[in-house]
């Protein structure tokens, strides 16, 4: 016999006034039991996956829910860039697509492509958008509450192009905000020339 909730047995005594059998025998009656309150095991935290990329000395991250490719940047066409200018094209299946050179946009490295860099292809204003990196270092799980608000003049782009920042193993990494960069004006204007 099954019970829908947890059960305990009280006994009535006929002398004070409870049923009883025709022998006089006391009965016992069911009732709900009561169960002691008993905590909750907490649910554990969603961790955050992130892409986690080096330009020049500084560490940054993506997050890995929208990046779509890691690439080559075989394809990118440098044709020798003026080292302020941050968004060049990139051929790839057979559409041109802007990527910002992460190196000019945090003016971080001389120009030039190292040969552990590499294109995270992503979206950014719901549009194509590669990120030319010096190099991918790892992938990291956060806990999104270790993540701060960008301090005030950590830096002079738009804070949209950033989601915060957390420390790990003693580094500050900033995390980008791929939709921010996707509003920056060379984007944009990218997309209006179609170059």
């Amino acid at each position: 016999m099954t019970f829908p909730e947890a059960v305990g047995i009280v006994t009535v005594h006929p002398q004070r006034g409870g049923p009883a059998t025709a022998k006089g025998e006391c009965l016992e009656r069911v009732a709900p039991a009561k169960r002691k309150a008993q905590p909750r095991p907490e649910a554990p935290t969603a961790q955050e996956k992130f892409l986690l990329f080096r330009v020049g000395e500084e560490i940054y991250g993506l997050g890995l829910r929208g990046l779509r490719e890691v690439l080559l940047p075989d394809g990118v066409t440098l044709f020798s860039p003026p080292s302020h200018q941050v968004c060049v094209a990139l051929e790839h299946r057979g559409r041109k697509i802007p990527v910002i050179r992460m190196s000019a946009l945090f003016e971080a490295s001389p120009a030039g492509i190292p040969p552990t860099a590499r294109v995270l292809l992503t979206q950014g204003q719901a549009r194509p958008l590669g990120l030319l990196v010096d190099e991918i270092l790892e992938m990291a799980q956060v806990d999104p509450a270790r993540v701060g608000p960008l301090p005030a003049l950590a830096t002079l782009l738009p804070p949209s192009c950033f989601r915060g920042v957390f420390t790990r193993q003693d580094h500050i990494i900033l995390l980008v905000n791929e939709d921010g960069l996707g509003g920056l004006d060379e984007v944009v204007q990218f997309y209006a020339t179609g170059s």
